[in-house]
């Protein structure tokens, strides 16, 4: 479907749109090639005849009327209770995502064109949580529309959001993580040692500074962390965030050289050049390279530089080699903090004890996520159930 330009009688351009409606072809007309377009993707978003209607509403609402966007920008402004970096996720919500549905008035916005938007976000690949989260920020502006007396009802409530196959998490022993550590360098084996050791968030751990660090009380604690993809420091991602986390004797050997000798405000780990560890560099020249060597595959992929290859040498100078046994498994950098859960768990840590020390803001997300890992806890349960119907059950026939 491709607008058609033709010139009137009049020498003036035309763009004229044919499209099927109701099993018939017809067609509009339109004074712009822009205008055109945009109907040519409203017609591939929502459909011709929803298409149409909102061609039509925007013809005949007043001067003067909100735009969707427009509005979408008032609510931002006007949140509070907010850090800056996340009025900026919303205005690149706003730009980015609300497609078509951006520039329609708050009048014309139904549950219809809410279930298209999100049908088309689906039909691309978006993945089921992010379009949740796209919905939500939706919901939270049309809520707020219908406060402001601009509209009667959120079109959003009782869309039903599309469901995606999430990464499954990577558990690691601790026999696993031994071998796996042996594949960093020795520069980066400490920032390792920590993921795994604190189950701290990857943008909490990397913003700690010294001063954060307790070597007599064998604890750090946690109050900030990195926002806006890494570009600012803030407060963590919930009020349960900010914690103090207890530590193994193993995990204060690896912290007392970074720690020791060093000012409170400096960072805690660093980069090679000392600036911050930022996550997608991490992941690239540091995680996924040690992931390759243990599961017996070259540190680096066909073409790289030599030099690379070089750098990866271990404590003895030699070059780390890829593994004879492969690990099997291949973890995300999040894993680590997965495999601590499962640790804890697996000692017979209370789940309100890895939720506060994850700092997770509801038990539920600890259950959900870890429950599967206490098979400890449903034996407890079901000796329990045993010893209270033991006395009763001989009296059953079979």
């Amino acid at each position: 479907m491709t607008p058609e330009l033709y010139t009137t009688a009049a020498g003036k351009p035309r763009w004229k749109v044919r499209f099927w409606l109701d099993k018939r072809q017809t067609s509009k007309t339109f004074g712009t090639d822009a205008g055109a377009r945009e109907f040519v993707r409203l017609v591939s978003t929502f459909g011709a005849s929803e298409a149409c209607r909102i061609l039509d509403e925007r013809t005949s609402v007043q001067a003067g009327t909100r735009t969707l966007a427009d509005y979408a920008e008032h609510h931002v402004d006007t949140l509070t209770g907010v850090g800056e970096d996340y009025r900026r996720r919303c205005r690149r919500m706003i730009a980015n995502d609300l497609d078509t549905l951006g520039v329609l008035p708050l009048t014309a916005i139904t549950r219809e064109s809410v279930a298209r938007w999100v049908n088309a976000m689906a039909a691309t690949g978006v993945a089921g949580k992010t379009i949740k989260n796209k919905h939500g920020f939706l919901s939270a502006v049309l809520r707020h529309a219908v406060l402001d007396g601009i509209i009667g009802a959120n079109p959003c409530e009782g869309t039903r959001l599309p469901r995606t196959v999430a990464h499954s998490m990577t558990f690691l022993t601790p026999e696993e993580y031994a071998v796996f550590l042996g594949y960093f360098t020795p520069r980066w084996q400490p920032m390792v040692a920590l993921m795994f050791g604190t189950g701290a968030r990857f943008s909490e751990l990397t913003a700690l500074t010294v001063g954060d660090v307790d070597l007599n009380a064998a604890t750090v604690t946690i109050t900030k962390a990195w926002k806006d993809n890494g570009s600012i420091i803030g407060a963590p991602k919930s009020k349960r965030s900010v914690r103090t986390l207890s530590l193994a004797p193993e995990t204060i050997d690896v912290l007392r050289p970074l720690v020791e000798g060093r000012r409170p405000a400096d960072r805690l780990l660093t980069n090679t050049v000392g600036g911050p560890v930022r996550l997608q560099t991490f992941h690239d020249n540091v995680w996924q390279p040690a992931v390759r060597l243990a599961n017996g595959e070259p540190g680096q992929r066909p073409g790289a530089k030599a030099k690379r290859v070089a750098r990866r040498i271990d404590a003895t100078g030699q070059v780390i080699a890829p593994a004879t046994v492969p690990l099997g498994k291949r973890p995300r950098p999040h894993d680590a903090r997965h495999s601590c859960a499962s640790w804890l768990l697996a000692s017979g840590a209370p789940l309100n004890v890895v939720q506060d020390h994850l700092g997770h803001e509801s038990i539920t997300t600890t259950s959900d996520r870890y429950g599967h890992l206490m098979p400890s806890a449903k034996a407890a349960v079901a000796n329990a159930l045993s010893l209270a119907l033991s006395p009763a059950h001989p009296q059953i026939e079979s």
